[in-house]
Order: structure tokens, then sequence, then C-alpha cells
């Protein structure tokens, strides 16, 4: 069909021939292409900006910052092993509470004190007669002599008693050792 037909067809009998248009006054390249040099400029213009802000600010910071603590050196990094000389040094006069001195090495050592209380024979309270024993023989022990079993309330009072004979009392008192 020709565009003739189909602009004065059977439904445009009568009336004039109207064409489809459409705008050719649409947004230019130009104008796109403008926004987007503006906005990269724009960009690099607030990054310069905020980067000399934040320089001038630091260096002002820097410029009016004390030390926090009159133990801080602001010339070096702060160490966090110190001597015993250094220590007593900068706590003789004032009387404050000591530091640690080796914060790694005193948790070791108070690490390793109780792993040799936890594995060997030792007093607890001599005069009471209470020590401890290693982990693997009071483990060993109560494998040997089995868990005491106390009476339950309102229990027959036959079968409480056949469930105690099962234990053997030892005669020593709690928590002692052979």
């Amino acid at each position: 069909m020709s565009d003739d037909m189909m602009n004065s067809g059977p439904l445009n009998q009568g009336h004039p021939a109207h064409e489809t248009e459409f705008e050719h006054e649409d947004l230019g390249t130009r104008g796109i292409f403008a926004f987007m040099i503006g906005l990269v400029v724009s960009g690099v213009v607030i990054y310069f900006i905020i980067v000399g802000m934040y320089s001038f600010l630091d260096k002002y910071e820097r410029s009016q910052m004390t030390t926090a603590s009159p133990l801080v050196s602001s010339s070096g990094v702060m160490e966090r092993v110190m001597t015993q000389d250094d220590v007593d040094k900068l706590f003789k006069e004032n009387g404050a509470p000591m530091l640690e001195t080796n914060e790694r090495g005193q948790f070791r050592d108070f690490l390793m004190d109780q792993e040799d209380q936890l594995n060997s024979y030792g007093w607890v309270d001599e005069k009471a007669g209470v020590a401890h024993i290693p982990i693997e023989r009071a483990m060993e022990l109560t494998v040997q002599r089995g868990l005491p079993v106390y009476p339950q309330s309102g229990a027959d009072v036959n079968a409480t008693a056949s469930k105690a004979a099962v234990v053997k009392p030892t005669g020593k008192g709690k928590g002692s050792a052979k």
C-alpha cells in the first residue's frame, strides 16, 4: 500500500491526510558533553579542595597536639617491653602503682605456673590436710572409687542404703591425695 492510501483510507475519508510527525529539536549531543565535562571538572576541583583541607587540618592538629601521657615520648614509637631500670626511674618518687614491664612474658609465666599446678602434687592447706593432685590421677581415682551417691529426699530408705553401700569411703578428706 502506498502512503497516500494509508493516509486517505476509509478512516480518513473526507479529512485531510494526517502525517505522523516527531519533534525535530531533540536534545543535542553538545549539551550532554558540556554537562559531562562540567561534572568532571567540578569533581576534580572538589577533590583537590578536600585533599588540601584535610592536609591543612592534619598539620594543624599535629602542631597543636600535646602528649597524652608524660611517660610517652613524642619522638619515637612506644615500646611494650620496658626494663626494670626504666620502671624504677619513672616511678621512683611519684608513688604511682608499678606498671607491667613485660606483659607477654608475665602472662606466659602465669599460664605455665597454672599448668604446673594442674599437673603436679602439692598442698592447698597443709594444716587441714588438703592437697592437689594431677588431673590424670584424679580421673583414675574417680574411675576406681566412683562418684559419691547421696540419698534423695523422700526416697526409700532401703534403696538408698543399698546405693550407699556401693560407694567405698577412703577415710580421707575431700580433695585429699594419697
